[in-house]
């Protein structure tokens, strides 16, 4: 019974490590999507997600700083959801205003 397990666990790894060989075969560079995402990836680090994220952050600052104490909990990590989300949104373009290159996710 042990015996039959480990043959069969074998067979499925060599199976796989065999796919795995056919799948680097494969080094083409041009799929469908690749100018999809590209532009996805142009309009999420241009200006207008740059006036976006400096908005959010100046509502998020906005809200905590003048209604702080008085915000419920949920509101409260709504606001700083918002400074979060217009940091990442602006990050690109604050930091090729540098001279420095951020990742993309995408």
């Amino acid at each position: 019974m042990f015996g039959k397990k480990i043959l069969i666990s074998g067979a499925v790894s060599v199976f796989v490590l065999a796919l795995t060989q056919t799948a680097e075969a494969n080094t083409s560079t041009k799929f469908p999507w690749d100018s999809a995402l590209k532009q996805l990836a142009d309009s999420l680090t241009g200006p207008v997600a740059f006036s976006l994220g400096l908005f959010m952050i100046v509502c998020g600052f906005c809200a905590i700083a003048f209604v702080g104490s008085e915000l419920g909990g949920w509101v409260k990590w709504v606001a700083l959801s918002a400074i979060l989300a217009g940091m990442l949104g602006a990050a690109p373009t604050v930091l090729s205003m540098f001279g420095l290159q951020s990742a993309l996710i995408c």
